[in-house]
């Protein structure tokens, strides 16, 4: 059994969403009432791994490996909790939405098709298989858990925030970065080059830039964008908690559809994946009757076992 794309229009949302908060309402006693945040301290430890289950079950899944992570990552809860920041400070922290997409594209046996080329679907896996594959991540913030687990199966990997955010994310970037264990990383960003890597290694471009969505309008012409235009053949737009209140839900969009658009354009595979930590149900509903009235994205719910108990809603486009 795979995951389900369940395909929304203007009629089927509203059932989408009373479905969804009506089975988050009756897994309360087991779910965390809070807003998201992982953890409140300035560094914590986050550790991504196979379930136990996966890890023992049979001869022929014991002996097929698969990685775990590690991280540390150093947050700056004095920065999220700043008021006289003019840019957003929830990048600040590490929120749930992100371990909880990590953990189930990795190993869950229902993300196979997001893991591996297979003829079964026509999803075109995030992992790179015979084509060049690239991932641009929307709304980064400082924590740096994608650019490796997602980094290390890609060909490109792209982050972006807004620049007050750049700094920290170098840091945890850094930080972590021996977890590249299946290619090795170059990145101009991060200083890294080539010159002393194995050559029967494949390589991972791993780029950091500044994008403010309120700001952009100038679609793929910066460097690192259009540099995955010309070695790429498939691009995926992942965001992972971004959308919080009404005020973001334009710019957003608009910047989506824009690298989107202009990917499409450029003959590139493209699609996004969005996941949504569910609090507030009236801004889930307007994101996603914008999505479809005013930006015309064909937006379908990822319908999965794992995520519908928790508190995430993935969104593919």
């Amino acid at each position: 059994m795979v995951f389900r794309l369940k395909p929304l229009d203007l009629d089927s949302i509203h059932e989408h969403i009373y479905d969804r908060y009506t089975l988050l309402e009756s897994l309360a006693d087991g779910l965390s009432q809070d807003l998201g945040i992982h953890q409140r301290d300035d560094v914590i430890q986050l550790d991504i791994e196979p379930p136990i289950t996966t890890k023992t079950r049979g001869k022929r899944k014991a002996q097929k490996k698969l990685q775990p992570y590690n991280f540390t990552i150093k947050q700056s809860i004095a920065g999220l909790n700043s008021s006289s920041n003019n840019n957003s400070t929830t990048g600040y922290v590490l929120w749930s939405t992100t371990p909880i997409f990590a953990q189930w594209l990795l190993y869950d046996s229902n993300a196979l098709p997001l893991r591996e080329e297979t003829a079964n679907t026509n999803i075109p896996a995030v992992f790179s298989g015979s084509k060049s594959t690239a991932v641009v991540e929307l709304g980064s913030g400082i924590a740096g858990i994608l650019p490796i687990v997602l980094g290390d199966h890609v060909d490109h990997y792209l982050c972006t925030d807004q620049k007050g955010i750049l700094n920290k994310l170098k840091y945890n970037i850094e930080e972590n970065l021996l977890q590249f264990n299946n290619r090795y990383c170059v990145s101009d960003f991060l200083h890294l080059d080539i010159s002393n890597h194995d050559q029967q290694r494949k390589t991972t471009r791993l780029e950091v830039m500044e994008l403010d969505w309120e700001k952009f309008n100038n679609t793929t012409s910066q460097a690192p964008l259009t540099r995955i235009s010309q070695e790429c053949s498939i691009v995926y737009i992942v965001a992972m908690d971004v959308i919080y209140n009404d005020f973001l839900i334009d710019p957003f969009l608009k910047t989506l559809n824009q690298l989107r658009n202009s990917y499409l354009n450029d003959g590139l595979t493209t699609h996004c994946l969005i996941g949504l930590h569910l609090r507030a149900q009236d801004i889930v509903e307007t994101f996603l009757e914008k999505a479809i009235l005013e930006y015309n994205l064909p937006i379908c719910s990822v319908e999965d076992p794992y995520l519908e108990r928790t508190r995430v809603s993935l969104y593919y486009i």
